[in-house]
């Protein structure tokens, strides 16, 4: 794959996106709350088994604590460009005390990226944004306009508290499910002990009682068994097949392959045809 020419432009808490051609974000995990303008170009987000499409306009809330994949693409005439206002833990924190906002029940959308409806203030908002690139900024002003997002964001959704000021930790969910579920995204294994709810020395070892191997092997042998099902059922080559079930170079994933079913995945291509 084309290395894209990328920059980013930030400033404490807001970002500025600019690729000039295809790019898959490896980042996988969503640390943080964020609110996004897509300026131009698209965003494909896989998420729970589905792939949505973003485009210029399109206003959109990332939430934290999430797996999800990107795909940032130039349109043919325009490259991707994007604005992400980042919504720290200490910012909201803050803010709920000062405004005395505070989450009251789980919300109901499970999605690690939510399309909000058209709202001009947040277009206004976002316009106001682009000088400040330009133009040094001192921090506090940043910080306000932090701020003003948020109350825009509670403005067109109350229920977005319930988003934004969950501050605790992820708690003990079904570990199988949630593996079964997340197993083709490329993170550390820290990382999944942290979005089930548990410590790393909890999580290997409530894994090994359930899958009875250990989570490498396991994670390992579940993305290859996805990339045979894909290559001979789906028609997908290998090029395609081996960062969707995440492994991060074609080389590797050429040669697991080869060692788990003894042959070379592109013979299982080529039986297909």
């Amino acid at each position: 794959m084309k290395k894209a020419q990328s920059t980013t432009t930030s400033i404490p808490g807001v970002l500025y996106t600019h690729f000039g051609s295809k790019k898959v974000v490896g980042e996988q995990f969503i640390s943080e709350h964020g609110l996004c303008q897509i300026i131009s170009g698209k965003l494909h987000v896989a998420d729970g088994g589905q792939t949505k499409v973003f485009v210029p306009g399109d206003l959109l809330f990332y939430r934290k604590n999430f797996l999800a994949k990107f795909i940032k693409l130039n349109d043919g005439l325009f490259p991707f460009r994007s604005i992400t206002v980042v919504f720290d833990r200490a910012t909201l924190a803050q803010f709920s005390r000062q405004y005395n906002q505070g989450f009251e029940e789980p919300f109901p959308d499970k999605d690690a990226v939510l399309k909000l409806n058209s709202s001009l203030l947040l277009e206004n908002y976002f316009q106001t944004l682009l000088p400040y690139f330009e133009t040094p900024l001192p921090e506090h002003l940043v910080n306000l306009k932090r701020q003003e997002a948020l109350m825009l964001l509670l403005q067109i959704n109350p229920a977005f508290k319930n988003i934004l000021f969950d501050l605790d930790q992820p708690g003990k969910i079904d570990l199988e499910a949630f593996m079964q579920q997340n197993f083709s995204f490329n993170i550390e294994m820290k990382r999944f002990a942290y979005l089930s709810g548990r410590s790393l020395a909890t999580f290997k070892r409530d894994f090994e009682k359930i899958f009875h191997t250990t989570p490498n092997r396991w994670l390992q042998e579940r993305r290859l068994q996805e990339a045979h099902y894909l290559i001979k059922e789906k028609k997908k080559r290998p090029t395609e097949v081996y960062h969707e079930v995440g492994f991060e170079t074609l080389a590797h994933f050429s040669f697991a392959f080869k060692q788990f079913y003894g042959v070379n995945p592109s013979k299982v291509s080529a039986a297909k045809k």
